[in-house]
């Protein structure tokens, strides 16, 4: 009898909980995407709001977020609706609707049409660094924060158990996600199980959130593209260990954690999370032992040719990440540089490379929080010895051509010991690729002081690596280091006045040399330098746009391919449509592009049919770097 009473028991049991965990996979589905993964797929014109809709957009938001009541009471405190408001509509590239506001610039807020989420509106991570306790906080590890700017929600065997146990939120209810003994959020999601559920000794695995923005993400590159306070001391893409798969769930994300460098330095505007389309791959292939090989030589051309013996002490300490992306890759040489990277070595990771590197004995490291930084460089090392100069993917000019690049930025490179920038060819460096290389001119009447202080040119454009110089030299020609922390840089009226917002100039003093720089890039005028094989280097103003392909249907189930902005890679449209005729095998058609100004000229190239992969070949074929194609597919929900 009681054999039959346990066993009825095991049955029942077993039943409830592939009831419950049915239950669970069909609330949250595991293939929700990141929001703002890519760019905005549709976005209207932004238009001011009226007075009264201001009021009632403020009410709402007191009434959703009780806590922002008191935090705005403050004298002082900034206004949750303040004139300058505006919004647009807008459709993501997974067909989300919602409304974005913006504020100076930044979107600030975005309301969303969907009915599964208890809080319509949700707070950009510009609004949740004013505001960083108005939202139930869920701590994770800095690594971590990586992967889920790569596409990736966070999982349970992620999350961080304080000692109070985790907050009480509900199944669906807005978190903010930050990282161990850092008080800023660096995303924002839903629940997607009730933390009641969650202790440190359950052994529940899959989704903790459903991350809708993060930090880095395409909403916060709509903005100025600022860092989180205090960033430089954080680990945010850090030495991930294999199994973290486990904690942030993705397929395409690794890519994204070892390329490390952007977060501390402007370029690193565009984090690239995986293309989800098959892009031809360099029919160049080195082996491990070669890149090896590659990799510690394009270390040492970085050292002596870039960071230079003289300029040490104003340049370090600096991360191993920046090192890398700022330094390493641009010192890749010609014909190689697109296969020479860390993931192709026997390393595998940047932090394990630049242990290596310590152990060899040309350069002292340390780690702090999980990041790795180097502190001095052993300029008497053998390797450095009689090193000779080569041509790198980033100086070499096209080999067809015999022009020099052009005099903006030409003098730009001389003025600053160095040189360098953040090539955006990083991904097909060789002869045939065009290369991007981003370039700042300064702008504004106290930033311009600035570079006269250093005797450069307003008119001069200058690379990340290049304005850093510029601020270093201007630190230690007035004696800002901070004698104390060397990382600290005292501000005097100059940074004060050019840096430093207005409630600010009574209440810092000092800043990191990270964050100084990266005030600095935000402050002056975004340009890039194209250097297309066979012509003149142009400089142009902004910065680089991609080329768009897109697939969605039209006239019921015919589908077409459309594609946008080859023109910002000097490409013929009307030799594309040829091309695209005969590669796709179907018909092709040029059109203007509705909305573009017409002093653009911009067009629309539309091919019969889905032809992702073709159309992807065709432009990486052109020369057109890998991480300027943009591909979104509409037909998805047809399927």
């Amino acid at each position: 009898m009681t054999s039959n009473v346990h066993f009825v028991w095991f049955c029942c049991s077993t039943r409830v909980a592939q009831a419950y965990k049915i239950q669970l996979q069909l609330s949250f589905p595991y293939t929700n995407p990141l929001m703002f993964k890519k760019s905005l797929a549709n976005i209207k014109s932004f238009s001011p709001l009226r007075s009264s809709d201001r009021r009632r957009f403020r009410e709402d938001l007191l009434i959703a977020f009780p806590v922002l009541k008191d935090a705005t009471a403050e004298e002082g405190a900034p206004s949750l609706a303040p004139e300058g408001l505006q919004s647009a509509k807008f459709a993501t590239h997974i067909n989300d609707l919602g409304v974005v506001y913006m504020v100076d610039g930044n979107p600030v807020w975005i309301k969303l049409d969907k009915s599964t989420l208890s809080v319509k509106t949700v707070p950009s991570v510009y609004t949740l660094w004013k505001y960083p306790n108005m939202l139930p906080k869920i701590v994770t590890w800095g690594p971590v924060v990586g992967k889920l700017m790569g596409g990736a929600d966070l999982m349970i065997p992620g999350l961080i158990f304080p000692s109070e146990g985790l907050p009480d939120v509900k199944e669906g209810e807005l978190v903010a996600i930050t990282i161990k003994d850092y008080p800023f959020p660096m995303a924002v999601g839903t629940m997607a199980i009730s933390t009641s559920k969650l202790t440190a000794q359950s052994n529940i695995k899959g989704k903790a959130v459903l991350i809708i923005h993060v930090y880095k993400d395409h909403l916060w590159a709509m903005g100025s593209k600022a860092d989180p306070p205090d960033l430089t001391d954080v680990p945010v893409q850090g030495d991930a260990e294999e199994d973290e798969e486990e904690v942030a769930e993705g397929r395409n994300v690794s890519d994204t954690t070892e390329r490390t460098g952007e977060s501390e330095v402007a370029s690193a505007g565009i984090v690239e999370a995986g293309a989800e389309t098959e892009l031809s791959e360099s029919s160049k292939k080195l082996s491990t032992d070669e890149v090896d090989a590659f990799l510690r030589t394009s270390l040492y051309h970085a050292l002596m040719f870039k960071l230079t013996p003289k300029h040490p002490a104003e340049l370090l300490p600096m991360s191993a990440s920046m090192l890398y992306s700022s330094y390493i890759l641009p010192s890749r040489p010609v014909g190689v540089g697109s296969e020479v990277d860390v993931k192709r070595s026997s390393w595998k990771k940047v932090a394990k490379f630049f242990k290596a590197m310590e152990k060899s004995g040309i350069l002292k490291t340390k780690e702090q929080r999980g990041e790795i930084y180097v502190t001095g460089v052993n300029w008497q090392h053998n390797e450095l010895a009689n090193l000779k100069s080569y041509k790198t993917v980033e100086s070499h000019p096209p080999a067809s051509s015999s022009q020099a690049p052009s005099a903006n930025a030409a003098s730009s490179s001389s003025n600053s010991a160095g040189g360098g920038g953040n090539s955006g060819g990083g991904d097909g460096g060789s002869g045939g690729s065009i290369q991007v290389i981003d370039l700042y001119k300064p702008h504004g009447t106290e930033v311009t002081a600035i570079f006269k202080d250093r005797n450069r040119s307003k008119d001069d454009l200058f690379t990340v690596i290049e304005a850093r110089n510029v601020l270093m030299e201007y630190v230690k020609e007035h004696g800002l280091v901070d004698p104390q922390n060397q990382r600290l840089v005292k501000i005097d009226a100059l940074l004060c006045d050019a840096l430093l917002k207005k409630d600010e100039y009574h209440t810092v003093d000092k800043l990191p040399r990270e964050q100084l720089l990266q005030r600095l890039i935000e402050k002056m005028q975004p340009w890039h330098q194209l250097i297309i094989p066979g012509k003149n280097a142009v400089d142009k103003k902004g910065a680089v746009k991609p080329v768009h392909i897109t697939v969605e249907r039209r006239q019921g189930r015919s589908t077409v391919t459309l594609v946008t902005g080859a023109e910002y890679f000097d490409l013929a449209v009307d030799e594309l449509v040829e091309e695209f005729k005969k590669r796709c095998a179907s018909s092709a058609a040029v059109t203007p592009l509705v909305g573009a100004s017409p002093k653009l000229q911009l067009q629309e190239i539309m091919v019969q049919g889905s032809h992702i992969k073709n159309v992807s070949d065709l432009l990486l074929a052109k020369g057109v770097p890998k991480k300027y194609i943009e591909v979104m597919d509409k037909t998805g929900k047809y399927k």
